[in-house]
């Protein structure tokens, strides 16, 4: 009890360890999910700032916002604003992030795997070609809880080249497969803004007509 007490005398006489937010602040901050840093566009420009955001209008979505490095900039440029790009859900397990490539592509990461037989992953892979931001590549992976049966597709937008893996187990692991697919090939590439995706917009189709048969194979 003796400690407790000298607890509450230091406590009552220590300074305020935090002030109010201004109410900017506290209509934007508490949105804020990830940011990054990231030389996206020109290294000699500054690193461009990636910030992802909770959607004000669309429940369980994320809004992505791009702009200049303040440093290099005066005033500083929003390079882009992208509503509802990623799926934002309320729990553990459902909240995208951002990260940085190797080669200097911004990788918009997200995903669902808190809850449901089916947990899947994502990836948005968003490159500067050609004085624009763009759709680069996606990928797009599955599993199913009650098999463990895998679905993994990758497509690079701006090639057409794409890869798919998909395996269905049936109610014995070590039995013969029910389903497989293990293929390449190419697609005609495409230039797709990246302020015209959104998390809703439709998969490659290599991707979509695999998971569809992938499904008609499950239990």
């Amino acid at each position: 009890m003796r400690y407790l007490a000298l607890a509450a005398v230091l406590l009552a006489a220590a300074p305020a360890l935090s002030q109010e937010l201004t109410e900017a602040e506290a209509q934007v901050l508490p949105r804020l999910i990830d940011s990054l840093c990231i030389d996206l566009i020109d290294a000699r420009n500054g690193c461009e700032t990636a910030v992802l955001l909770a959607s004000e209008e669309e429940p369980d979505a994320a809004d992505l916002v791009i702009f200049s490095d303040r440093r290099a900039h005066d005033p500083q440029s929003i390079l882009a604003v992208v509503r509802n790009i990623a799926f934002n859900g309320p729990m553990f397990g459902q909240a995208p992030w951002l990260e940085a490539a190797e080669n200097g592509s911004l990788l918009l990461q997200s995903e669902q795997i808190g809850i449901g037989r089916n947990p899947w992953s994502r990836t948005l892979t968003i490159a500067f070609r050609d004085d624009a931001l763009l759709i680069a590549g996606f990928t797009h992976a599955t599993y199913d809880r009650l098999d463990a049966s895998v679905f993994r597709c990758d497509v690079n937008i701006l090639t057409g080249a794409w890869e798919v893996f998909a395996e269905r187990s049936g109610e014995d692991p070590e039995g013969p497969l029910l389903y497989q697919s293990e293929e390449t090939g190419n697609i005609e590439p495409e230039t797709i803004a990246l302020v015209a995706w959104d998390w809703n917009t439709p998969m490659p189709e290599p991707c979509s007509a695999t998971l569809t048969e992938w499904w008609e194979y499950a239990p």
